[in-house]
């Protein structure tokens, strides 16, 4: 071990034993993938009981957690702090979010790192949840009242939030913790909505060699975060892959599957074709492949069409015309970045992502359409709603949330980056973001109340390759405690 690597094991050894990363290793222990939060509510109740602190729940699976102000803050206003329960399951290989715990990778800890094996790790936002409990449990910090909410089904369209009574909340004040970037300090955010699209498929039994299409070695990534790098969505390319081998060859679609939260952008996605021109399809995909592998060169090079033949069978397939209502579907479904800030290009004004394609039975397409504006995000969903007539089927929307928008003036953003110049010596950033956060029915249900969001340094939120940095985490559990201290 060298002398940079033993500095680093002993900082982290020294993290390690802080109180919040005591209990993000607890919530790492307990399954809470969307929908599925009731084990890490029935902790934090448990938590509560335990700590003498008051409590309320609702039907939603939301738990809001009071605690008094400490000695000479009794009379302050209440500040919300705030985080949401549940996470993104994404997985290297197959594995069961609903009942096992994600594993910390304990050799990465050392260095710094901290990463599951395998999945995601659910930083996103479990850390904020451990900041939360460590803050509460404290009783030798000095805070205001804390009002600490805590909601469900965030990932899945900010059900939770969407639910919530804002009555239960007397706090003017919340502290959003569910950002990715040390040092940046959001200020609004865009609103968004989940569209599903099912289209209803005909099949028919046909024989012949069972193909299976894969495309992979997508990086993905979060959809409003990581829209405006131009990543492409694995589901987007599988149907112009399906499309040039069909356009070219003999076949029948089996089944597609890509994708697994509307959220994200795809990384993978896979599809089995019945035909007696495997050569020739294998062949197109190789020359397929170097096309992508150009085209998105510097953005996502090490894109994968994979081959493989699984012998001869007989199976359902698609008739003729559900096979090209499914194919128009996935080569006319629009995604991406629709529009830019006129007046900052690198900022994304309005996108969609089409995250989950499935065609098992029906064709089922899962998007998440974003906008800073109210009038876009409908035209959008209009668009898909009429992609959706045109082919037979139907648009479901659900979890519409408003946009946080942008206030000139904000105390609790100016303490925020005070106290972070103070602890860092360095000039914080403050921004508006593409990506939709609670924070948007939070300002339009509590009559615009201050907030603020920020967050440790996170990276590749939503894959399995999702990983924080801990000294990182230390130092924004820090920047919380002392914003607290000057409220």
């Amino acid at each position: 071990m060298n002398f940079r690597t033993a500095i680093m094991k002993n900082l982290t050894d020294n993290i390690t034993d802080e109180r919040f990363f005591h209990y993000f290793r607890e919530i790492c222990n307990i399954p809470h993938v969307s929908f599925h939060t009731d084990k890490i509510r029935d902790y934090i109740e448990h938590f509560a009981t335990d700590h003498n602190l008051r409590y309320a729940k609702d039907d939603y699976g939301n738990i809001v957690i009071y605690k008094d102000g400490s000695a000479g803050y009794e009379d302050h206003d209440a500040v919300v702090l705030q985080g949401h329960l549940d996470m993104v399951g994404a997985s290297k290989e197959e594995f069961d979010f609903i009942n096992e715990p994600v594993t910390i990778d304990e050799e990465l800890l050392g260095q710094g790192i901290v990463k599951a094996k395998g999945t995601t790790l659910g930083a996103d936002d479990g850390i904020a949840v451990a900041y939360i409990l460590a803050i509460l449990e404290d009783d030798s910090l000095c805070h205001p009242p804390i009002e600490a909410l805590l909601t469900t089904n965030e990932e899945v369209g900010l059900l939770g939030a969407d639910g919530f009574d804002c009555s239960l909340l007397s706090g003017t004040t919340v502290i959003n913790i569910d950002s990715e970037d040390e040092g940046v300090f959001l200020m609004g955010s865009a609103g968004g909505v989940r569209c599903d699209i099912t289209i209803p498929m005909q099949w028919i039994s046909k024989s012949g060699d069972n193909v299976t299409i894969r495309v992979t070695g997508l990086t993905g990534g979060h959809s409003g975060d990581k829209i405006g790098t131009g990543r492409p969505s694995a589901n987007s390319l599988m149907g112009r892959v399906l499309n040039e081998i069909l356009q070219e060859c003999t076949g029948s679609i089996v089944y597609i599957k890509g994708g697994s939260v509307d959220n994200a952008i795809a990384n993978e996605c896979e599809a089995e074709l019945i035909t007696d021109e495997y050569d020739k399809i294998a062949k197109l995909c190789n020359s397929v492949e170097k096309d992508l592998r150009q085209e998105y060169f510097g953005i996502d090079e090490n894109i994968s069409v994979f081959v493989g033949l699984n012998g001869k069978t007989d199976k359902k397939v698609l008739d003729t015309d559900s096979q090209k209502r499914a194919i128009t579907a996935l080569c006319l479904a629009p995604q991406g970045v629709i529009a830019r800030s006129g007046d900052d290009k690198e900022m994304v004004n309005t996108s969609l992502n089409m995250g989950i394609v499935e065609l098992t039975d029906d064709l089922k397409m899962g998007y998440s359409v974003r906008s800073v504006y109210e009038s876009a995000k409908n035209g959008l969903t209009e668009k898909l709603r009429l992609l959706a007539l045109m082919l037979g089927g139907t648009v479901a929307c659900s979890g519409n949330y408003p946009a946080w928008q942008y206030e000139p003036e904000s105390r609790v953003r100016e303490l925020a980056g005070n106290v972070y110049r103070k602890l860092t010596g360095k000039e914080p950033v403050f921004k508006t973001i593409h990506a939709g956060l609670e924070c948007g029915l939070f300002y339009n249900r509590m009559n615009k109340p201050d907030i603020v969001s920020y967050g440790p340094d996170i990276y590749d939120i939503h894959t399995f390759e999702e990983r924080m940095d801990i000294v990182s985490a230390k130092r924004v559990y820090e920047l919380t405690v002392e914003l607290l201290k000057n409220m």
